[in-house]
């Protein structure tokens, strides 16, 4: 019993990872500033998260095939999710998690395929373009600095913006500002991932075809 629960341990920050997002987004409704700050707290441990189940199963060698791929649920589950919480807050704009939602299931589907061949997440990108855009640390540690960000500034958004029902001056001018970073970010962001989504359909256009003209 304790070595399947050592060997799963990584698997386990995983679904923790994703129980968070839930709570997050309880707390950042509600109408305690203190539960909504709590709410952004909880975001931040949940990003902490994210590396932590990759440190852990790389420092106890407990890497596997199955916690990889539950590891890009995980990443699938949270980031959908939150960007979908956000878009019904009126804070994301509504074509990033239609275009996030829309993109995970295509390149979960290449990867599933690849994966029935043998290769790891990252095997397929062998081009310099897919490699660098794709599958490089650079590459993927921007896309997701990139995403925290906005994660953060609509979090802070919500956790600010209700002062107002409290008898205090709502802070329009800050809210306004990180609205506006929040749109940039957005847009910048969607074109980063479509690059990277291009990198991973050239590097998988010989298994496509072979797949679809059998």
């Amino acid at each position: 019993m304790k070595a399947i629960l050592y060997k799963n341990l990584a698997n386990a920050v995983v679904l923790a990872r994703v129980a968070l997002i839930f709570a997050v987004m309880a707390l950042l409704t509600a109408p305690s500033l203190v539960a909504r700050i709590c709410g952004l707290v909880l975001l931040a441990v949940a990003a902490l998260l994210d590396w932590f189940d990759g440190y852990v199963a790389g420092k106890l060698g407990i890497s596997s095939t199955v916690g990889g791929l539950l590891d890009t649920l995980g990443d699938r589950i949270t980031e959908n999710i939150l960007f979908i919480f956000f878009a019904y807050q009126h804070i994301v704009p509504f074509y990033v998690p239609v275009f996030f939602v829309t993109r995970s299931f295509m390149a979960d589907f290449i990867r599933t395929l690849s994966f029935s061949k043998g290769l790891s997440t990252f095997e397929i990108n062998t081009s310099p373009f897919g490699a660098f855009f794709v599958s490089s640390r650079p590459s993927r540690v921007l896309y997701l600095v990139m995403k925290l960000a906005i994660f953060f500034a609509a979090g802070l958004i919500l956790v600010i913006w209700p002062l107002n029902i409290m008898g205090r001056p709502s802070p329009v001018s800050t809210v306004n500002l990180l609205h506006d970073w929040v749109n940039l970010l957005s847009a910048l962001t969607v074109t980063f991932s479509s690059l990277r989504f291009i990198g991973l359909l050239y590097d998988s256009r010989v298994m496509l075809k072979e797949e679809f003209l059998k």
